[in-house]
């Protein structure tokens, strides 16, 4: 079992047992009761405070952020984009892994074994993005990708590498198995 270095949030459900175990096992809990925050942004300002007094910048993984309300997972995503300056951060659910890819080339290392095969290349917040990708099914090659008309969801990975080029910034999400 995976015992986080810290919990924090407005902790509004957090059960007095659930937070005793994880207290015993070694975790810190930290309650914001701040309601203009949501606690994954709560979560972030721990990590930009340690960051601080340590001056070591993190890339961040955070867990179960596809696992409830479709509100709260927009949100997760808003964050993606309102902090793409300032950090990577990989989204995961039990089922899946999404980052935002900004404008540009990218090349993605992918571990078959555990990713795939199934991933999606979503234009999310902006008017359109012009995309080429190689490592898959079902390639773009600079085609205009938008809601409401073409969005590349369902696709598979053919490749341990995927190229993805795009002019605007785009969710890259894959499935996981795990």
């Amino acid at each position: 079992m995976y015992i986080p270095h810290y919990i924090r949030g407005d902790l509004d459900s957090l059960r007095d047992d659930v937070k005793d175990f994880y207290i015993s096992k070694g975790a810190e809990v930290e309650r914001d009761p701040d309601q203009n925050s949501t606690d994954f942004m709560k979560c972030i300002e721990l990590v930009r405070r340690k960051e601080r007094e340590s001056s070591v910048k993190h890339e961040i993984v955070a867990l179960g952020t596809f696992g409830g309300r479709v509100d709260q997972a927009m949100s997760n995503i808003h964050y993606l984009y309102k902090l793409k300056n300032e950090r990577r951060i990989y989204l995961l659910s039990d089922q899946n892994m999404t980052i935002l890819l900004d404008k540009g080339k990218h090349q993605i290392h992918c571990n078959q074994a555990i990713e795939g095969p199934s991933c999606g290349i979503i234009p999310i917040g902006i008017e359109r993005a012009i995309v080429t990708t190689t490592g898959l099914e079902w390639n773009l090659t600079n085609s205009s990708t938008s809601f409401g008309e073409m969005i590349s969801t369902s696709n598979h990975l053919t490749n341990d590498i995927v190229m993805i080029e795009t002019d605007s910034p785009i969710l890259w999400t894959v499935e996981l198995k795990i």
